[in-house]
């Protein structure tokens, strides 16, 4: 059985006058009703609503601060059925109704100061009418409603306080992890003695590497302890150093990072600080990347660093506003003892419970760096692998791109070379691969060599960032790194693709299966899947959308659901509002997984033709002519041999295309009502053989409103379309929280809003030459890494973005555009 929140806003509640005469708001319907029809808005629900549902009715606050959250307990008595206005609708059993806090409603703005209940998608997109809970949040939920004093008690505790007692309840006693942290304890209370230290061989020191968690990943545990990378005595004096030296140990641990006598290859600064911390469990909590996205992110505790501390120096303070903040003894008194051991092991078990509840994702490297992984290939044929590991090197082909710091973007790296190739398409996958190599591989990712589609040649750690050099050979545009495991393995059984690069992090049970083929990770049974050439998809739920497009969740459930029963919709707006960014999302949201192999895509150009897009004749390899499939022609094939999956064509910039020619006689299957074989059709090319769009296509395209070039999509194609508008989303708080997670403070933030809003007025308010279609959207400020100059990042912007769109518009009012670009 599922469990869900159906909600209603006393603003806008409408009720069936015939079938409930006497009731006239959403308080008396619930109430008096007994029996009641809720609608079920989200359509990609119906398929889980089952008759014995139990589900929370919320009321939304309306007029009324503070007035919403739960105020009734009710059961689905029906299956879904269309009601007289056509929406899907289910009939509910009211058990119980609490409509006000003194009869024990559970109020939205104490749910949301609770760490259990806070990230509750009713909260955080409250624009829907339907939300399906997990168990635990129902768990929370009921709890609440048995014992509604608990909740109105709990919301006066401190933020460290409601989350104590949340992991109290969660883990009911039972410490995560026991053995691993007792056996830590054991070994790193040794080096407490002197001589155990002095006497240390090869041997212990690699044991280091089982008792800390940075080195869990067998790939940092082989890079610090495979091998000795220093001679043995170096290792006991570094050591002996950092745990008995007279210094303090601020000045111990930045001796032990920075100061070559002491530094040891591949212990870095989180792994010290757990060493650290199991040396001296009594004096110092753990430091690693969860305590502290736990204690200054969730917790909100500012541990008052300062511009230009170094690590130990933020240590040091971190463990200061611990003690001031009297967070072990807190951790005592509310959740108790579960351990024998020093209770700082116990606290930063807390921190990793928080953290894992956590929902933001850092950005900043210095605090967290999550490694991604690669899968490059070593030229054609892997006949650049002896140059790669001479020189300790990873590169990139196509020399004649020159420094890929100069180019803007990925638009920016096809458009060139298409020029230099002379090309008729846009090379896709090999602006991205060079785009990748130089903006989103970083020092401390790995990257797997492959030579051609069978074999896995080495294993490397990036430790360089992008350089150019004409002088390095045939590598240009390369990396520095350090190669791991080198040797020949047969991957020839797994999905290894042709592309020169790419990022396999996402694919998590392929990226495991590749590290256990070439042994870096512990053996475990054979690699063994239905569908060897299959990539496991990942989950995607409106909740990954609203991180990752600015738009309202009322645009995209009107977008998802025109898509369910139009079949086809175009996304248009003006430049930089990321309609293709968001027709990918769109696809993912809708069959609810990112799977990539579902989707095909296409630009429209004046010279696409019918036989590109469906069917023709073209010449072969051996210049004869032949009948080929064009590709939504092989989408469509697809679909129909994998009818439980949704697939889907992204067509970019339809408008530019010839609209009736590229289509021809297909056009007319296109309506939702001509979906399936009954409607199948001979083709223009074939040999008597039918054609039908399956009910499983779904076809999403761009149209940009500011293309001046453009005539009007014809009425045949646009009745056959449910259109979406997109607009720039500045003052979106998805907007403003993503230049936040890039290092761009708030004040830089209200800069960007307030210059972009002068811009866009003057650019509506040109009803002659411009108007709404020709704003500027906010995909101009989204940078892709961490900035570290915002004031360099914003001129720039504007110099070389936005400034030269603004001539283009004005080109013969250049005064006018100096007056903007002042503003800013």
């Amino acid at each position: 059985m599922s469990q869900w929140i159906f909600q209603g806003n006393p603003k806008r509640f409408t009720i069936d006058k015939e079938k409930y005469p006497d009731l006239h708001d959403i308080n008396s319907y619930v109430k008096n009703g007994e029996i009641i029809d809720w609608s079920i808005r989200q359509a990609h629900h119906l398929k889980d609503i089952k008759i014995g549902d139990q589900v929370f009715i919320w009321r939304s606050d309306g007029e009324e601060k503070n007035s919403g959250g739960i105020i009734a307990i009710s059961e689905i008595i029906t299956e879904p059925f269309i009601n007289g206005d056509g929406l899907s609708t289910v009939e509910l059993k009211v058990k119980e109704v609490r409509l006000t806090e003194s009869d024990g409603m559970l109020l939205r703005h104490l749910l949301k100061e609770m760490p259990e209940t806070k990230n509750l998608l009713v909260i955080r997109a409250p624009q829907m009418t339907n939300y399906k809970l997990s168990e635990k949040e129902f768990s929370y939920l009921i709890d609440y409603w048995n014992h509604p004093n608990l909740l109105t008690n709990n919301s006066d505790l401190s933020i460290i306080e409601k989350y104590l007692n949340y992991y109290k309840n969660e883990t009911q006693g039972k410490l995560p992890e026991l053995n691993y942290i007792e056996q830590s304890y054991q070994y790193f209370i040794q080096f407490r003695n002197p001589d155990f230290i002095k006497n240390m061989e090869w041997e212990d020191f690699q044991k280091i590497g089982n008792h800390v968690n940075a080195y869990r990943m067998a790939i940092a545990r082989s890079r610090a302890f495979g091998k000795m990378n220093a001679p043995l005595e170096k290792y006991r004096e570094s050591f002996l150093y950092l745990v008995h030296g007279d210094d303090s140990i601020e000045i111990r641990m930045d001796q032990f990072l920075n100061n070559p006598d002491y530094k040891l290859f591949g212990i870095g600064a989180n792994a010290l600080s757990e060493m650290i911390g199991n040396i001296f469990p009594e004096q110092y909590c753990f430091y690693n990347q969860r305590d502290r996205v736990a204690v200054e992110n969730e917790l909100e505790i500012d541990p008052n660093y300062s511009r230009g501390d170094t690590f130990s120096q933020k240590f040091v303070k971190f463990q200061n506003i611990i003690r001031q903040y009297n967070i072990a003894d807190k951790y005592e008194s509310i959740v108790g003892r579960y351990t024998n051991l020093p209770v700082y092991y116990e606290v930063d078990q807390f921190f990793s419970f928080v953290f894992e509840k956590s929902k933001q994702t850092l950005q900043d490297d210095e605090i967290f760096h999550n490694p991604r992984y690669w899968l490059l290939a070593a030229g054609e044929g892997g006949n650049q692998w002896d140059s790669f590991k001479q020189k300790n090197q990873i590169s990139i082909g196509w020399k004649k791109l020159g420094d890929l710091r100069n180019y803007k973007n990925k638009k920016d790296i096809a458009e060139k070379l298409k020029e230099l190739d002379g090309l008729d398409h846009t090379p896709t996958n090999d602006a991205l691969a060079n785009e990748q190599f130089v903006r989103d591989m970083k020092e401390g990712d790995f990257v797997l060599i492959k030579r051609g589609k069978s074999k896995v040649i080495a294993l490397a750690e990036i430790i360089s960032q992008y350089k150019f050099d004409t002088e390095n050979g045939d590598h240009h545009s390369y990396r520095e790194v350090h190669y791991l495991n080198e040797g020949e393995w047969d991957v020839s059984d797994l999905p290894i693709n042709t592309k020169t690069l790419t990022d396999i992090t996402p694919y998590n049970d392929f990226l495991e299966s590749l590290l256990k083929r070439i042994e870096i990770l512990e053996t475990s049974p054979p690699y063994e899947t239905e569908n060897p050439n299959a990539v496991k998809s990942i989950p995607y739920t409106i909740d990954y959308l609203s991180k990752e497009v600015f738009m309202d969740l009322e645009k995209i459930e009107d977008a998802i659901e025109s898509l369910e029963y139009k079949k086809n919709i175009i996304l248009q707006g003006p430049p930089g509002v990321g309609k293709t960014f968001v027709a990918k999302r769109l696809a993912y949201l809708h069959m609810e997984k990112k799977q990539i192999e579902n989707i095909e895509m296409v630009q429209f150009h004046q010279s696409y033709s019918y036989e590109e897009f469906i069917r023709g004749f073209k010449p072969n390899d051996e210049g004869h002519f032949e009948l080929q499939d064009g590709i939504f022609y092989s989408l469509c094939k697809q679909a129909q041999k994998q009818p439980d999956e949704n697939f889907y064509f992204i067509i970019d910039e339809i408008n530019r295309g010839n609209l009736s020619k590229i289509f021809g006689e297909v056009m007319m299957l296109m309506e939702a009502d001509k979906r399936g074989n009954e409607f199948a059709i001979k083709l223009a090319y074939g040999k008597g053989e039918t054609f039908y769009i399956p009910e499983n296509v779904y076809l999403i395209a761009t149209m940009n409103t500011a293309d001046r070039s453009l005539a009007m999509v014809d009425y045949a194609l646009r009745r056959r379309f449910a259109f979406i508008d997109l607009v720039p989303g500045f003052h979106t708080d998805t907007f403003a929280d993503h230049l936040k997670s890039k290092g761009i403070s708030q004040g830089f933030v209200d800069k960007i809003r307030a210059f972009m809003d002068d811009v866009n007025i003057e650019i509506i308010n040109d009803k002659v030459n411009l108007g709404k279609g020709f704003e500027i959207g906010h995909s101009y400020f989204c940078p892709d890494g961490a900035v570290q100059d915002e004031q360099s990042w914003y001129e720039r912007v504007v110099r070389l973005e936005i400034k030269p769109l603004l001539q283009e518009y004005w080109f013969d009012q250049e005064d006018k555009v100096d007056d903007l670009i002042k503003r800013s």
